[in-house]
């Protein structure tokens, strides 16, 4: 992450072309699904949320970006692209605007910046197939519970009592993780009874990040590996040869 910053920093912030975003309030929006690809952001402070809605208008969050991330990967393609998710704002942010052709030049004089750039992209791919992973192999409580762990990274704890506070609803964190609305509060509810999340309002506040890691290791440690299913004896008879 830091090399990005540096990169994008040294290479592409001071120009005159890209602009400075100040001080955007919650439910911004940034660009929608669809829309052509005109430039790519840097996130300077806050944080992002990226959604993806279907033809039935049912969501998914895709990621919650915080500071120092790129949005608006579609923007890096030779030629123009649509995004492919919505961005809007979840806490007070601030980002740089920049826009397509000048990125497009930038990166053709600056081995340096598209390694950086290409790296990014790699890690979005990573993440992505991680969160694949979670949908398909993993059960409601563990999602929470990751993805309140990876969020809680990118808050400030309470200078009160130490805890971090997530400017989340139920329904977003719902779309983040995959599931219901309802099962997702029901889960929260069970963690809250267990000291591991206290609910309110538009915020989710995790008292302990170390107890949050400490259940994921446990429910992992319990976490089953598929056993191979055995060959069949005509598969055998056909890999012997017979």
């Amino acid at each position: 992450m830091t090399s990005l910053v540096n990169a994008v920093r040294g290479a592409l912030l001071s120009s005159p072309e890209v602009t400075r975003l100040v001080s955007l309030r919650r439910s911004t929006s940034l660009f929608s699904q669809g829309q052509p690809a005109e430039a790519l952001y840097f996130l300077e402070d806050g944080l992002i949320k990226l959604t993806r809605i279907n033809e039935n208008t049912n969501r998914v969050i895709l990621a919650i970006l915080g500071p120092g991330e790129l949005l608006g990967d579609e923007a890096l393609g030779q030629s123009a692209g649509i995004h492919q998710c919505d961005a809007e704002v979840l806490t007070t942010a601030s980002l740089w605007r920049i826009p397509r052709d000048f990125l497009a030049r930038a990166i053709s004089g600056d081995p340096d910046l598209a390694s950086s750039l290409l790296d990014r992209l790699l890690e979005h791919k990573q993440i992505l197939a991680r969160k694949v992973e979670l949908l398909c192999l993993h059960d409601v409580e563990y999602r929470i519970l990751y993805y309140l762990t990876e969020l809680s990274s990118l808050v400030k704890p309470s200078e009160l009592d130490g805890g971090h506070q997530l400017p989340l609803t139920q329904a977003e964190l719902a779309d983040l993780i995959g599931a219901t609305r309802e099962t997702t509060s029901t889960t929260l509810n069970q963690l809250e009874r267990r000291g591991l999340v206290r609910l309110s309002r538009r915020l989710l506040t995790i008292p302990s990040v170390p107890g949050l890691r400490e259940t994921i290791d446990h429910k992992q440690s319990h976490f089953r590996v598929p056993v191979p299913v055995p060959d069949s004896p005509m598969t055998l008879a056909a890999n012997s040869g017979m």
